[in-house]
């Protein structure tokens, strides 16, 4: 087979780990394919090197009129295309394979920038749904979404295939490398940490409110917000200027995996997931980590993490006092976990998607 993949968004939150995760490990299991990655070159690093690939330069904005006319000599010699978000070319004639990973811009309207923006995604999910071969999904809470909003018909063509946390997510005892972390991000000797996108629907408000009280009780930690900022939340900047949080943005995967292995807890009270990549990453890392009981994170935390109300801040609160005190709450915590994480792995959400494409070519 020759199989196209998009690659634009490597560099993306999310949809980029995705890419960055899945993509070699595809290569890796499938020698005897040759994979054709759409992108740019500069951006793919070393899985542009492997020997059964061929990378098409093609580094148009996303979401642009622009993606809408493919390079279609490149196009043209491969079997099937992997697109691993709905901004799908519209104009592909041949097979395709289409990751959709949450529905967010059509179920929280605060999440979209405008209506015109939601009437986009709207139309272009829809146009996936009928065109694509195959639709993945990384949970079944977006597959039920999906469902629930464009119809049961589209049922047979939809896979959920769940995503995992890297091989580098593992924890680290190394003195000097954590001394380092601690010195450049100014960071104290205790951690509760968040880690995502400030966005509107990842409800960062209310982890200040129960941050807030939790200092009211006398809780030593500094909170510590780790992620890519988004312009609608500008009236937060006041409220992260205090002392006891730190904003750090966006920072290199190994600090992150430091970051992870100091904090005490991880609390991610998001309003919707689609899956919830840093739940796993965190569990990887030895982190207890408290989530909110709304859309996939339940599905993807299991019975490892405390699940609570994201707006029941007196029950957030106290469960995340009770993690930072306990310490033999915590270790069970960090050891079902441990446990947990491992039921996820890429290896095997690369074997399920090479089983699709070898399925729709067919």
């Amino acid at each position: 087979m020759r199989i196209g993949f998009d690659a634009r968004m490597i560099t993306h939150p999310g949809i980029g780990r995705y890419i960055g995760c899945l993509l070699p490990e595809l290569v890796r299991q499938a020698p005897e394919h040759k994979f054709v990655v759409f992108g740019d070159p500069g951006k793919l690093g070393e899985v542009s090197r492997a020997g059964n690939i061929q990378v098409s330069s093609w580094d148009v904005p996303i979401y642009s009129v622009w993606e809408q006319i493919p390079p279609f000599r490149s196009f043209a010699d491969i079997d099937l295309l992997h697109v691993p978000h709905f901004n799908i070319p519209l104009l592909f004639r041949k097979k395709m394979v289409v990751t959709i990973h949450d529905l967010i811009y059509l179920l929280l309207p605060e999440a979209v920038s405008s209506p015109m923006a939601k009437h986009y995604a709207s139309f272009m999910i829809n146009s996936a749904l009928k065109k694509a071969e195959r639709v993945i999904t990384v949970s079944n809470h977006t597959r039920e979404d999906l469902l629930d909003v464009f119809g049961e018909q589209y049922s047979a063509k939809i896979k959920v295939i769940h995503e995992a946390s890297g091989k580098n997510f593992q924890r680290v005892n190394d003195k000097a490398r954590i001394a380092d972390v601690r010195c450049r991000y100014r960071l104290s000797e205790r951690i509760i940490l968040y880690v995502g996108s400030v966005k509107p629907h990842k409800n960062i408000p209310t982890l200040l409110e129960v941050f807030a009280r939790l200092k009211a009780w006398g809780v030593p930690h500094q909170l510590v917000i780790c992620g890519r900022w988004d312009k609608k939340e500008e009236h937060l900047k006041d409220k992260i200027s205090d002392r006891h949080v730190r904003y750090l943005g966006e920072i290199p995967v190994e600090d992150l995996v430091t970051l992870y292995s100091i904090a005490d807890v991880l609390v991610h009270l998001s309003l919707y997931e689609g899956f919830g990549l840093t739940v796993l990453e965190a569990m990887q890392c030895g982190v207890p980590v408290v989530v909110s009981d709304s859309s996939s994170l339940p599905e993807v935390a299991g019975t490892a993490a405390f699940v609570v109300s994201p707006h029941n801040l007196e029950q957030i609160a106290d469960t995340v006092y009770n993690v930072l005190v306990n310490r033999q709450l915590r270790a069970g915590m960090i050891e079902t976990g441990l446990e947990h994480a491992k039921r996820f792995s890429w290896s095997e959400t690369a074997r399920q998607t090479l089983g699709i494409y070898r399925s729709v070519v067919r």
